[in-house]
């Protein structure tokens, strides 16, 4: 525990000599979303992902959950935005996994994978993974 403290304390110090804290605390869960498969994340709130389109095309984005306890997960949903921020879609289930399937325009985009958690707390066994195809 003790290790763990001062390793704190040395980055804490470094962040605040570079004037980084506000921008740190800030930063969201943030990954890039490319074609393929992404690394399976553990469901931990909000996390977001970067999409950038080069050409008008059709973008699939699918989830997959996995429970590693044997259980079914607790659901995911996700919201599409625009570069403006502005929501291109948004789905709509309560449970399961999600799937988007929308032609975009050129351009930056966000998806925000949300992790509807049984009881509001965070579960160490849910487990979910995106599979994103552009046509």
């Amino acid at each position: 525990m003790k290790r763990v403290t001062t390793i704190s304390a040395a980055l804490m110090t470094a962040m605040f000599a570079l004037g980084m804290t506000s921008q740190a605390s800030a930063m969201p869960n943030t990954f890039n979303l490319v074609e393929g498969n992404t690394s399976s994340r553990l469901f931990s709130g909000v996390d977001h992902y970067r999409l950038q389109v080069s050409d008008t095309s059709t973008v699939t984005i699918k989830s997959r959950g996995m429970n590693t306890g044997g259980g079914n997960h607790s659901g995911l949903t996700a919201v599409l935005r625009d570069g403006s921020g502005d929501v291109v879609t948004r789905t709509r289930r309560t449970g399961g996994d999600f799937a988007i399937n929308r032609q975009l325009s050129p351009g930056n985009y966000t998806l925000e994978v949300h992790a509807n958690m049984f009881g509001g707390r965070a579960d160490t066994s849910n487990f979910y993974h995106l599979t994103t195809q552009t046509h």
